[in-house]
């Protein structure tokens, strides 16, 4: 069975393409789990989303009313005792993760096919992607508040020792509820915990989890994450915000990581010289994507920070109403922020 992912119609396994969309469609298996009751709780709907670890559905929640996500992982014959026993654990300290820029994570569990998966809030919304994809690229205004908004979540996150390591445009989601752009980060099924970069190397996880577009040098390498390496994912979201492109181009997944590791990516001005984004906001984006993760800004906020200070401080950001007085305090940065820029050499 095959779904779009973009009207939600499902099609037999030989239709390539969405008749009414003209997009590929998604395969979703040949027995999806429309109907299926999870937990006695959860009575499936329909398939809303696939990604690399798993598929999600809209499902019923029986007793309490509403609606809920719920992230079915892809079923891994060799998952041992051990392996189980780490993914509950960290999902246990993920249902403690709670922030208003996250979408929620409630319960996990196994199918009666041992199957893990994720109870989540669900979104009635619009992912980033689909957003850059309908406008090409943002207003630098919008820019800055979605960018904010992802930084919170993820200074949450960090704070609590996860990296997210899968931040992409389509796990921005946009909720639709609200008349603005309100964030809500989405998918910590992959999430990386401070105790891995603890254990010994042996021990630690032996492949790379994430999507090769938009992982960091060192996610690229298979090496101990930290919270920077989130900072150079949500960088190449904002270079593609204000662009219409990524940085990098590239035919496959190894293309794209080896091109991360080894090449030095250009400055927005350089691939959209028609912009006139300004060399400020240029620097800060560019430092962000060091291939040293301690070159970075020392933090998600920090980044956010620069990005306002530079956005507002050249003119490049109009400055609205109630965000007046942040913005002034904000603007007075931006000096600092063009002396530590200035002389780096990205």
């Amino acid at each position: 069975m095959k779904l779009c992912l973009r009207c939600n119609q499902y099609f037999q396994d030989e239709v390539k393409l969405c008749p009414t969309d003209r997009v590929a469609l998604e395969f979703v298996g040949k027995d999806p789990l429309i109907g299926a009751l999870i937990n006695n709780r959860f009575a499936v709907d329909a398939v809303i989303g696939k990604g690399a670890s798993g598929i999600v559905y809209k499902a019923s929640r029986l007793i309490m009313g509403g609606k809920v996500a719920i992230k079915v992982l892809h079923a891994c014959p060799d998952m041992d005792p051990k392996s189980l026993d780490k993914f509950h654990r960290e999902v246990t300290a993920l249902e403690n993760l709670r922030h208003p820029n996250i979408v929620n994570l409630w319960e996990s569990g196994m199918t009666v096919d041992k199957q893990p998966y994720l109870v989540m809030d669900y979104i009635e919304g619009i992912s980033l992607s689909d957003v850059i994809s309908s406008m090409g690229r943002l207003p630098a205004d919008r820019i800055i508040d979605i960018t904010q908004q992802v930084c919170h979540g993820l200074t949450e996150a960090h704070r609590q020792g996860f990296v997210h390591r899968d931040i992409k445009p389509e796990n921005i989601v946009l909720d639709s509820s609200s008349s603005q752009d309100f964030v809500k980060l989405c998918d910590f099924g992959i999430s990386y915990s401070a105790f891995e970069n603890n254990l010994p190397k042996a021990s630690q996880p032996a492949t790379v989890s994430g999507s090769p577009a938009y992982m960091s040098p060192e996610q690229c390498r298979g090496l101990p994450l930290t919270p920077k390496s989130d900072i150079y994912s949500l960088a190449l979201v904002v270079f593609e915000m204000f662009t219409g492109r990524r940085p990098v181009v590239a035919n496959s997944s190894k293309e794209y990581m080896l091109k991360t590791v080894k090449e030095k990516l250009p400055l927005m001005n350089t691939v959209a010289p028609q912009l006139g984004i300004p060399e400020p906001v240029d620097l800060v984006v560019a430092k962000a994507l060091q291939k040293n993760p301690q070159d970075r800004q020392v933090s998600a906020q920090h980044f956010a920070d620069d990005l306002a200070a530079a956005c507002y401080g050249s003119g490049f950001a109009c400055i609205k109403g109630a965000k007046q007085k942040h913005i002034e305090g904000l603007q007075k940065q931006v000096g600092r922020v063009s002396e530590r820029l200035g002389g780096q050499n990205p």
